[in-house]
């Protein structure tokens, strides 16, 4: 499994300027593909992000640079809060983690915050004010 601790600067950059939320992102995966051309690096087989507020595991990642997104694919891709506030954990087919800390859960899609559980097809989650969409 490589360690991707170099990631933080070369593939996370923009995160740290503007959410505390996605900053110390740690990334593991059985390999790596950096595509230049379309300014996207591929984490596949065995993917797991931990950071100091969410922990995710999916089957495959993607850092899109020019979209400033990260998408997680699986079956299913799992995620779960690490703080003790706001507690959340869900699971889908993919997981959309933009850079406004906006969280799409998209596929069979379900999650609990704070004792709430929803089930639906797409669940839009901000971690930072709770706000849960569902559609």
């Amino acid at each position: 499994m490589k360690n991707l601790l170099l990631v933080l600067t070369i593939l996370l950059f923009p995160f740290e300027a503007s959410s505390e939320f996605k900053s110390d992102i740690k990334i593991n995966s059985n390999s790596i593909e950096f595509l230049k051309e379309s300014n996207k690096i591929n984490f596949l087989d065995n993917v797991e992000i931990n950071s100091e507020y969410v922990n995710i595991k999916a089957n495959s990642a993607t850092y899109d640079q020019n979209k400033d997104v990260i998408s997680f694919s699986g079956t299913p891709t799992l995620i779960k809060s690490k703080k003790n506030e706001g507690l959340f954990d869900g699971r889908a087919e993919k997981i959309l983690f933009f850079n406004d800390e906006e969280i799409h859960l998209i596929g069979n899609a379900s999650m609990t915050y704070e004792n709430v559980s929803v089930s639906s097809n797409v669940i839009i989650f901000n971690p930072q004010n709770g706000k849960i969409a569902s559609g």
